[in-house]
């Protein structure tokens, strides 16, 4: 009978050791909040490369409006051209606006990601291009948002991102309801390479750092397992030459 229980703790005790390693294996920031979101991926594709040298990829969200309208996503490439892309953007079937760019070499597993991300009461939209690299490179993701103003348009931001997942959740980093946005770039800093952090918030149709709300950017080691761990071996002052007005390859239309 003591073996049994005896059993029962070492398992008792290898799940509490789990759960508390998988709890602390998390960047500092996946503390706080992240927001609600909505996911759609069932693109329709209309290919007319026959007759007219495009193809459409569309995408429909029901009721995204306040009022029920319907939002209609759609991206249009021209033949022979793999690295620009229009995006127009319909109200039910009424065209509103039109902006660009994606490429259609990564399209294939784009998800659009529906959510109120600065707290302004209506619902934005997010887009995340993956990349074609190899290596360290296939982590660099074009990230896409479409935020909506009060008539019903939207303010088109993009950047150049790195990330382990197809998408880093923004953070409600200081509960004022509007979710801060995070980005990763790889660093050599002292000999090393670290895997930096800059916070930044939406604000007058444009991003705005945000790093000294908490402390940012921070640092994390490059290592050959994943490290979560904030570095101790870069001081504040150094880290502040890795602070970035704007991620980059920042774009705003």
């Amino acid at each position: 009978m003591s073996f049994y229980f005896g059993k029962l703790l070492l398992i008792g005790m290898f799940q509490f050791f789990f759960i508390i390693n998988s709890i602390n294996a998390q960047y500092a920031f996946e503390e706080n909040p992240a927001p609600y979101y909505e996911e759609y991926g069932d693109w329709v594709v209309y290919d007319r490369e026959n007759n007219q040298n495009k193809y459409d990829c569309t995408q429909t969200i029901e009721h995204f409006y306040g009022n029920k309208d319907d939002l209609t996503i759609q991206l249009t490439w021209f033949d022979g051209d793999v690295d620009f892309g229009v995006i127009r953007i319909f109200r039910n079937k009424k065209e509103i606006q039109e902006s660009g760019s994606f490429s259609r070499l990564t399209m294939a597993d784009t998800k659009v990601l529906v959510s109120d991300i600065n707290g302004d009461g209506y619902k934005d939209v997010k887009l995340i291009q993956q990349g074609t690299g190899n290596g360290v490179m296939g982590m660099l993701v074009k990230v896409l948002y479409l935020f909506q103003n009060k008539e019903g348009g939207f303010h088109k931001i993009s950047f150049d991102d790195m990330t382990f997942k197809k998408h880093r959740e923004e953070r409600d980093i200081d509960n004022d309801g509007n979710y801060e946005i995070v980005t990763m770039n790889l660093e050599y800093i002292k000999g090393h390479s670290y895997w930096v952090f800059n916070l930044y918030e939406y604000v007058d149709e444009s991003l705005k750092n945000v790093n000294i709300k908490k402390g940012y950017p921070i640092a994390i080691p490059y290592t050959n397992n994943r490290s979560y761990k904030i570095t101790k071996d870069i001081s504040v002052s150094q880290l502040k030459d890795y602070e970035r007005e704007f991620p980059k390859e920042y774009v705003v239309n």
